[in-house]
């Protein structure tokens, strides 16, 4: 079962009452509230997500809060506080490993405004950390939900796209010879960076649809166009690549668009928007699409033809 189908089976039997506007299915759930409350869980799972061989404790704890302060980003908002949930096999982390963790955690979240104020310690067969953020719109600023492109709207990223997969591939599959990009590379995997101001300045300054792209451009564009009941047009001759992901993707034999645009981890925002805006925001908007009118749905062109891509993104369940 794909992760979107497990989704679907979750949605049949869930309820929402009084107090939520929105639950599963975007980015962060939204809570009632003037202005209104983001909350936002993911987790790190050993060997499905990161691996101790190629990450460092520290580089765990920053990934972890990271990704979940995205999911804020991706709704417009700005981070509060959040609660940690570690679990790990017995003897796997001491006082000083602690201590480690818990820097990388706390030096990002102060970096972002955000407080750690909680959490749990387990036991489990492999190390887990699993990370809710609690975030707040600003006054009078409406959540930017994935449910709300329209036809007409540019399809935008907010930077360029491959980094992390390139990273990951270096630390897994080492190359004879460093390339002048590849410390970045490596960063950009062990250590994202999440796009909070572009959110709550997108949110500000007419984003229509915005998610992150944790799971690969292709997907995420697939999932944003289901949401909002779209067609989205992605051109891959659009797609913007970091410095160094040709060249990675080349050695392994791949093509270095479909490579950026399929294999997930950026953590840049694909926002929906009127072309007569990008000028207008503070945010270094790349088109890479158009959204039209049409059975919901993603369509992939490469200079004008029509592509298929069996593989769309990373599915952690599938």
């Amino acid at each position: 079962m794909s992760e979107s189908a497990l989704i679907q089976q979750m949605l049949a039997v869930v309820g929402r009452r009084p107090g939520v506007w929105a639950g599963i299915g975007d980015d962060a759930a939204v809570l009632d509230g003037d202005p209104p409350w983001l909350i936002a869980h993911d987790m790190l799972v050993e060997d499905v997500h990161f691996r101790w061989s190629t990450h460092s404790v520290p580089d765990v704890g920053h990934k972890a809060l990271a990704v979940n302060l995205s999911d804020i980003a991706a709704m417009g908002g700005r981070p509060i506080a959040a609660i940690v949930g570690l679990a790990s096999p017995r003897g796997a982390f001491g006082p000083r490993e602690i201590r480690a963790m818990y820097q990388a955690l706390e030096d990002l979240a102060a970096h972002t405004g955000c407080s750690i104020i909680g959490g749990d310690i387990s036991r489990a067969s492999e190390t887990v950390i699993a990370i809710t953020v609690i975030g707040k719109m600003a006054a009078d600023v409406a959540p930017v939900m994935r449910t709300g492109a329209r036809p007409g709207d540019a399809v935008c990223v907010t930077g360029p796209l491959g980094a992390s997969a390139a990273g990951r591939e270096l630390l897994e599959h080492p190359r004879p010879g460093a390339g002048s990009h590849d410390a970045a590379l490596i960063t950009a995997h062990r250590r994202p960076s999440p796009r909070l101001q572009f959110g709550t300045d997108l949110a500000t300054g007419g984003a229509t649809a915005m998610m992150d792209i944790s799971d690969g451009l292709a997907l995420d564009a697939h999932r944003l166009a289901i949401a909002s009941g779209v067609w989205l047009d992605l051109e891959l001759d659009r797609v913007p690549l970091a410095d160094g992901v040709a060249q990675v993707a080349q050695h392994l034999g791949a093509d270095p668009v479909i490579f950026a645009s399929t294999s997930g981890e950026d953590y840049e925002l694909l926002v929906t928007i009127d072309p007569s805006r990008i000028s207008t925001v503070a945010v270094p908007l790349i088109r890479v699409g158009t959204v039209g009118a049409g059975p919901p749905g993603l369509h992939i062109t490469r200079d004008g033809h029509p592509v298929h891509l069996p593989h769309l993104g990373w599915d952690h369940i599938g």
